[in-house]
């Protein structure tokens, strides 16, 4: 009898761990290293929540559709998070923010014989030359007097042999798309300087979880401040503490205090998050 009663414990368990699966959805093209492109889903996004969602006896299921489709789909809580997503007003009525460790922002990039630069005061002082690809972000660049080459659709390794060159001086990019490159390149890596505070903080990144998802389960958010903007961390409402998705939350900020995150993170950036020392 205690057999015929353990089996069907057992059962109950392994269906209960089965039914704890999280759907991810991302647009079809690659995005490197966090993913590949469809069907090939590989790379630090996959292997980042992977191992949250381990740490809460859930399996991950990665669905790749065009990123419009994906949208409309986690609005509806056919999928259940999207790895991640910047904060704006509108996607905050149909997902809750949650960090997911990884921090983003603009460094820059010189020839490795220039001084450090501080801010863009310093590149506009020392009449240097930022080079853009033609429709990229320059930080307003011409509002302190930077003139601006833009040569257009150029890639990040373009824009790096143009400076390597001497036929530009800087170039303000994406502080992980700039690691992931040099981890890739380490011959151009040693004839440059990155300027880790020339530009912008690194601001933290985001999970956009679906409100509709069943592993959601939304309440008041006692800490709201309603005379503040609303942002990731000010909204009316938050995740149960009793939920899955809280329990994502957790698993992620423990993986940055046990270091399993900084090993995911190396793994793809060869080194430790800048701005951590």
């Amino acid at each position: 009898m205690w057999k015929h009663c353990l089996a069907l414990l057992l059962v109950f368990v392994v269906e209960n761990v089965a039914a704890c699966e999280l759907v991810m959805g991302y647009r079809m093209n690659a995005k490197p290293p966090f993913i590949n492109t469809a069907p090939d889903n590989s790379g630090l996004y996959v292997d980042l929540y992977q191992e949250a969602v381990r740490r809460i006896d859930c399996r991950l299921t990665v669905l790749r559709q065009p990123k419009g489709r994906i949208l409309h789909l986690l609005k509806h809580g056919d999928i259940d998070f999207y790895p991640g997503l910047s904060f704006s007003e509108e996607r905050a009525q149909y997902v809750t923010f949650i960090p997911n460790g990884l921090k983003d922002g603009y460094i820059g990039l010189t020839r490795r014989s220039e001084p450090e630069i501080l801010s863009l005061s310093n590149v506009a002082k020392r009449n240097l030359v930022m080079v853009m690809a033609f429709g990229g972000y320059d930080l307003n660049a011409e509002d302190y007097g930077i003139h601006v080459r833009r040569p257009y659709d150029f890639t990040l390794e373009q824009i790096v042999d143009l400076i390597i060159e001497g036929q530009a001086d800087f170039h303000a990019y994406n502080l992980l798309a700039v690691q992931h490159f040099l981890s890739n390149n380490p011959d151009k890596a040693a004839r440059l300087r990155v300027h880790e505070y020339c530009c912008s903080e690194p601001e933290q990144m985001y999970m956009a979880f679906s409100k509709q998802s069943a592993y959601a389960e939304m309440i008041d958010n006692a800490d709201y401040q309603r005379h503040l903007p609303l942002s990731a961390g000010n909204t009316p409402d938050s995740v149960s503490t009793s939920s899955i998705a809280w329990k994502l939350r957790r698993a992620l900020s423990s993986m940055q205090k046990d270091g399993s995150f900084q090993v995911i993170y190396g793994k793809y950036f060869g080194s430790a998050p800048m701005g951590t020392d």
